[in-house]
């Protein structure tokens, strides 16, 4: 009887030895995925380049993002001392409330917005850095894990079982690639397509903003509060100080100048992060996406039944 047995299993081994080997390797990479030995295993690879340099990319571009939001936010909050500083000491010339007014109050407008955009900006960037330690996770230890799964039964299951698993679990090993690197490629691009065309504009425009700042600074409109009693005394002693009406009347063409350029650099950086990290993004995520689907929707990819 033993004998009979062990006949049968040589046998069955003979015919279907192919198939025992390739059912192990499949087994071995589920088992790999599952433990996340593979993705440890691909620390030594090219891959983990790959990782690094979207980790460098998500830190750089979420310090980048932080500093910019404060650079503007600090030549606003300057620009609203000398707002406040007019009102204070509105009599010192005609008009001069008014015409530091229409001159601000579209600034503070451009700010509110600015924020909204570096607040999703950020969030963008922190989102995606979150998505592609989750990918890690998700591309290998679960979805190849199961793709292995699925060609396991695909390679065991007769023909005339309607469901083809071995097609599926071979689509399934490339949505857990795409999943596992997406992010990465993304970070990848967008780092790519910055340094090729944004990062010039956006040198200029952070470097000429700190410009405007000092220059705004130095044109003394803005004085700096102290612990000395009279500082109010100070603030109009300065619109005093400059002179007649024509001597303020030069100081807010300036400020005017100033306002004009700071207008448009803050612009300029609105466009260099929401192309950074929203337009480029979602162009690489639509096309993995179409990608995703195509692989799900061609009935000719895979579409053998993995007879081995």
């Amino acid at each position: 009887m033993e004998g009979h047995f062990f006949q049968k299993g040589v046998t069955f081994f003979k015919n279907h030895r192919k198939k025992l080997w390739i059912s192990l390797a499949v087994v071995l990479i589920g088992v790999l995925a599952y433990t996340s030995t593979l993705e440890n295993l691909l620390r030594h690879t090219p891959v983990h380049d790959l990782d690094r340099k979207g980790d460098r990319y998500y830190e750089a571009s979420i310090s980048r993002a932080i500093y910019t939001f404060a650079v503007v936010r600090g030549l606003n909050g300057v620009i609203s001392v000398i707002q406040g500083t007019a009102v204070a000491v509105s009599p010192a010339g005609v008009g001069l409330n008014l015409a530091v007014g229409e001159i601000l109050d579209p600034v503070n407008d451009l700010v509110e917005r600015f924020s909204w955009v570096m607040l999703i900006s950020t969030s963008s960037l922190g989102i995606q850095k979150i998505l592609m330690e989750m990918g890690t996770w998700f591309g290998f230890t679960v979805l190849l894990s199961l793709s292995m799964l699925l060609i396991l039964v695909g390679i065991w299951t007769p023909r005339g079982i309607p469901i083809n698993f071995f097609a599926f679990g071979y689509k399934m090993i490339l949505i857990s690639i795409i999943i596992r690197f997406c992010i990465p490629a993304v970070a990848l691009v967008s780092e790519t397509l910055y340094d090729l065309f944004l990062a010039e504009r956006y040198a200029r425009s952070i470097t000429s903003l700190e410009k405007v700042d000092k220059e705004i600074k130095d044109t003394g409109l803005l004085a700096t509060e102290n612990e000395d009693p009279g500082y109010l005394e100070r603030l109009k002693d300065i619109y005093r100080s400059a002179g007649e009406k024509d001597g303020i009347k030069e100081k807010i063409l300036f400020l005017k100048d100033k306002i004009s350029d700071y207008a448009e650099y803050t612009i300029d950086l609105i466009i260099v992060f929401l192309i950074q990290t929203v337009m480029i993004p979602l162009v690489v995520l639509w096309g993995l996406i179409r990608l995703v689907r195509y692989i799900f929707g061609s009935p000719h990819l895979f579409s053998g039944r993995g007879e081995i």
